[in-house]
């Protein structure tokens, strides 16, 4: 609970953050923000090895066998990581002459691209100490660092680039910055609580599990690379193509549909040390309970994120005057959200697999993805331009999620929906229907208010009378209480 809340939070800081960077700062410089974003997470895909899964996985054998100050897992992480993030980072220095091909029509970010560098290497030690605090059960401060911290010292960079006391260069800079800050904040953490403690002395566990977590690294990394090139070639693209204008756009209408995804983060976060507790414990009632709650919990949350989204967006475009430039890429939300809701429906099925000892098949489902995710984007992108990677990922997002959920069906027969699944989804058709004909008034802010409280009654309701969702009954007597306790203080 804690954790979702947080993560809204920063969510909305983030949309404060959007509209601010929308109505004020140049379309290139916001470009370039995203930009380095999506580079970061290529980088470390490529300079982990994907090591943070392999820490995710094997460290449960760590904690249940060595005290603190002998588990070495950590250390060879950190090693593994260090090594990958020098070799990467000579490859983009002996790739230079194609990156600046590539990247005519991006200006900008040829001319910043040695600031990716400081940007990449804090974001690669902040996500992996972030997996390190999270195989320690604590992970709402790390949550906190990202969500809202992350993001309420980018307000105050631009709001100071605003003001006239920063220039746009200045902003650039502290912007490359970001995660060392959080870095930083969360190192402070983790001596406070005393859990900054690993050794550099290989143990007897990791002489034991040597060969299965060689083995298991080697088909990871190649997975984790799928995804994280999947994830940010539309983005990659689109520089490539239109410049850093188009990226702005892309990535502005990408950041609307993601907070659908706000749900999945906290979840994932509570979800994998559990999930990977209970596959070395055998426990697969514990496993189907977590598949077929997450599924139905992101189900309702992400169908009642977009809908509010979609059904409002025109008429906060008008309130809040955004540029229209922005207003092109709109259809980017339709499909994006359609995607994310396929994807969060599905429950945590990614993670289920990935901490099985079925993962080989996390990297066959990940090649399938980015081999469909590459041409598709290209196609689409070429003939539809700025819309285009919306469709991409819709038709990319599903198969993948079937092939998923299919695997996980033959194999460990465990599946996550029921009748109440249809109910849901039937139940955020109907909303939408009865408010996007129905409820219609010109007035923008009427419309919003009357058109978000109608869907969210005719949604809602029926699964708090139903209790079709534990977490969501919870999440709606814990909010209650809270506004008791707030009207007895007053």
């Amino acid at each position: 609970m804690r954790s979702s809340v947080v993560t809204y939070i920063g969510f909305a800081i983030g949309a404060l953050n959007a509209v601010l960077f929308n109505k004020f700062v140049p379309a290139e410089v916001y470009g370039l923000t995203r930009i380095f974003f999506s580079s970061s997470l290529i980088f470390y895909a490529f300079a982990s090895f994907g090591t943070a899964t392999l820490l995710n996985k094997f460290y449960p054998y760590y904690r249940d066998y060595l005290p603190l100050k002998q588990r070495d897992l950590f250390g060879i992480v950190l090693i593994v990581s260090m090594v990958g993030f020098l070799l990467v980072t000579a490859g983009t220095i002996i790739f230079e002459g194609l990156i600046h091909r590539k990247y005519q029509l991006a200006p900008l970010f040829l001319q910043y691209f040695y600031l990716l560098y400081p940007f990449a290497f804090f974001y690669m030690l902040f996500t992996l100490f972030e997996n390190f605090s999270y195989n320690h059960y604590r992970s709402v401060f790390p949550i906190f660092l990202k969500e809202v911290t992350l993001r309420a010292v980018t307000t105050i960079l631009i709001v100071l680039m605003v003001a006239g006391l920063f220039s746009s260069v200045q902003f650039i800079y502290a912007f490359s910055c970001l995660y060392a800050v959080i870095f930083i904040a969360l190192i402070i953490y983790l001596r406070k609580e005393r859990t900054l403690q690993f050794s550099f002395k290989t143990s007897s566990v990791t002489r034991r599990l040597a060969y299965r977590m060689t083995t298991f690294n080697l088909w990871i990394f190649g997975g984790s690379v799928f995804v994280a090139v999947q994830q940010n070639l539309d983005s990659i693209l689109i520089t490539s193509t239109n410049g850093l204008v188009g990226t702005a756009v892309l990535e502005f209408n990408t950041y609307v549909s993601n907070v659908i995804q706000v749900p999945q983060r906290s979840m994932i976060a509570i979800a994998v040390p559990i999930l990977a507790k209970a596959w070395k414990d055998k426990d697969m009632e514990q496993i189907q309970r977590i598949y077929t709650r997450s599924s139905m919990t992101m189900l309702i949350f992400s169908i009642l994120i977009f809908m509010l989204i979609w059904l409002n967006l025109e008429s906060v475009y008008h309130i809040l005057d955004l540029n229209p430039v922005y207003w092109t890429g709109r259809y980017i939300i339709l499909f994006y959200g359609l995607g994310r809701i396929v994807e969060l429906g599905a429950g945590v099925n990614g993670q289920i697999i990935g901490t099985s000892d079925m993962w080989r098949f996390d990297f066959v489902s990940n090649l399938v993805l980015i081999a469909l995710s590459i041409p598709l984007n290209y196609y689409f992108i070429k003939t539809l331009g700025i819309n285009g990677p919306g469709i991409a990922q819709l038709i990319a997002i599903s198969v993948f999620t079937i092939i998923r959920f299919t695997f996980l069906l033959r194999r460990y027969k465990m599946q996550p929906f029921s009748l109440k699944t249809l109910y849901v989804v039937l139940l955020g058709i109907a909303g939408w229907l009865v408010c996007a004909w129905l409820v219609t008034p010109e007035n923008h802010y009427l419309r919003v208010i009357l058109r978000s409280a109608i869907f969210a009654g005719i949604f809602l309701l029926p699964i708090l009378v139903f209790g079709w969702s534990q977490d969501v009954t919870e999440s709606w007597h814990k909010g209650l209480a809270l506004v008791r306790k707030y009207w007895q203080k007053k």
